[in-house]
């Protein structure tokens, strides 16, 4: 007899759930005390790229039917009062759709499920494209990814476990009502992550992000055509720790109450010249939103700002608010506009540790950095000379970054701690 099988059914089980359930339910070929155990897991795995033969390309509608009543036997024989976690992701066609899906979904809530990872990669239908969960005491973690026209989940009832929801979805015009009346059901949500595809929407979307539990905010929006649509973001969580933004458009935010936030990453517009003529046709309403941004983040300790949003503000010719309590600031800079960041650093009187990423300059930038008229000022920022005490450098390595290298070196009068991460070329077949 083999050593696997001397041990319990218990213990069996439990390394059964670490398999996906297909391969799970295969054991039940090996003896008659393995035909059942599969039946008895707390964790159930679906996927049908699994399923369906991945040697072939495409998929036909009959076997992705088929995946689809895999999924219903296995929850139907699984005997299991607790589900830990349901995971299922669908490559191929949905075959009756999202009431299908649905139907799986509210099978393991009354399971107790803990947690639930849905991914449909398919396209899902214009009328019935929504994922519905009803009322559920013990979901604690929800994550939803879809990449072609899965709706906002519609939830109904209260969730007052889960903690954690992580949405990629589409967003339409009635998207809005979605996500405001989404946060009176989830009370103890701590951790959002949301990623939203605005490209069906048309005019103004409100997003409405609020909860007294809510510590942690993701927050990556899309959209091809800017014309089309805009987003008015609107953030209330007095608790909120963690805060990243990131949009092509240049959404209008507003985070109320400026709650003290440990670390917040910030790159949201495009300096492209396409970009830059659309904020100059719609104006400089548009064109301030990444400041009064800021105002609400006075009181944020680490702030990491991309190159992109960056040059954006400077080409508007904004003025930066003062940041008191920042400490930590992290740039993305490209080497020909180093001096940006002494504008930063002027607006960060308090700031002890400056962090600098050397992002390589698109060719097709060199023009519009040309009109962005960098001037270094005459006056050393007050923090690069008092305060910061640590500065580190990523990815340093070209020669014309010697200047800013030296400016920093020559300035920073109570610098305990200098690191630099270089970066190396190799030009026809030579280190450089």
């Amino acid at each position: 007899m083999d050593k696997i099988s001397l041990l319990p059914d218990d213990v069996i089980i439990h390394i059964l759930s670490f398999l996906p359930t297909k391969h799970a339910v295969a054991t039940s070929i090996l003896s008659s005390r393995w035909v059942n155990l599969w039946s008895f897991l707390p964790s159930i795995d679906l996927d049908d790229s699994l399923y369906v033969n991945p040697l072939k390309k495409g998929s036909s509608s009959s076997s992705n039917v088929m995946f689809l009543d895999f999924v219903q036997r296995v929850l139907s024989f699984n005997q299991s009062q607790t589900i830990v976690k349901f995971r299922l992701h669908i490559h191929g066609s949905c075959g009756q759709g999202m009431s299908r899906i649905n139907g799986f979904i509210q099978s393991v809530v009354l399971r107790n499920v803990v947690e639930i990872d849905l991914g449909i990669f398919v396209d899902v239908g214009e009328d019935d494209c929504c994922l519905r969960i009803e009322n559920s005491e013990s979901l604690e973690v929800l994550k939803v990814n879809s990449v072609n026209g899965l709706k906002m989940p519609a939830f109904s009832g209260c969730f007052p476990r889960l903690r954690t929801f992580d949405v990629k979805v589409s967003l339409y015009e009635s998207g809005d009502d979605l996500i405001t009346n989404l946060f009176p059901c989830l009370s103890g949500l701590e951790k959002l992550s949301f990623v939203g595809d605005l490209n069906d929407c048309v005019g103004e979307i409100y997003v409405n992000i609020g909860g007294k539990a809510l510590k942690s905010l993701e927050l990556e929006l899309s959209i091809d055509n800017i014309d089309d649509c805009d987003a008015m973001v609107v953030i209330d969580a007095p608790r909120l720790e963690y805060l990243r933004l990131k949009d092509g458009f240049l959404a209008s935010y507003l985070v109320r109450n400026k709650p003290a936030i440990s670390e917040v990453s910030i790159d949201v517009g495009e300096f492209d010249e396409e970009f830059l003529e659309f904020l100059d046709e719609v104006g400089p309403a548009r064109c301030s939103r990444v400041i009064e941004l800021l105002h609400g983040l006075v009181n944020a300790k680490f702030i990491s700002v991309s190159a992109n949003t960056s040059k954006v503000i400077f080409s508007q010719k904004w003025n930066l608010p003062v940041l008191p309590s920042l400490t930590k600031l992290e740039l993305y800079v490209h080497t020909s506009c180093w001096i940006l960041l002494l504008s930063w650093l002027e607006s960060c009187p308090n700031l002890k540790i400056l962090s600098l990423i050397i992002k390589e300059k698109p060719v097709d930038d060199y023009d519009m950095m040309e009109e962005l008229e960098l001037i270094k000022p005459d006056n050393v920022p007050s923090c690069l000379s008092s305060h910061i005490k640590e500065i580190e450098i990523k990815r340093l390595g070209k020669v014309e970054e010697e200047e800013m290298l030296k400016y920093l070196l020559d300035n920073a009068k109570v610098l305990d701690k200098f690191t630099v991460n270089s970066r190396v070329y190799i030009k026809d077949g030579i280190l450089q």
